[in-house]
């Protein structure tokens, strides 16, 4: 299960309450997002400065559940583009310092 403190940030980052009965979805949003982060990283705990990027994915992934594998939509006449990783966070991710050891793929060009 995901950390509660960072369950409740999620809730008060996504401004709504959560439906009864999406809170296991939410915490499994947040842990694939902890996943993500700690894959760039190369750390085995998200260290608390990457915290709010952690909740920020995970609104995001919430938001764009059901769209899944789009990367773009039009419904009646609004337009919507999914970015499941916005290029400022990717960077800070990437220029977090690693743990010894661990190489990007970037490092080498």
């Amino acid at each position: 299960m995901a950390n509660h403190r960072l369950y409740d940030k999620f809730v008060a980052r996504f401004g709504e309450t959560i439906p009864e009965g999406k809170e296991s979805f939410v915490n499994s949003l947040i842990s694939e997002a902890e996943d993500k982060v700690l894959d760039i990283t190369g750390r085995n705990e998200v260290p608390v400065q990457l915290e709010s990027l952690v909740v920020k994915l995970s609104v995001i992934a919430y938001n764009k559940a059901g769209a899944e594998g789009e990367s773009s939509r039009s419904e009646g006449g609004i337009s919507r583009a999914f970015d499941d990783l916005p290029e400022d966070d990717k960077a800070r991710l990437i220029n977090y310092p690693r743990k010894v050891g661990v190489i990007h793929a970037a490092d080498n060009e």
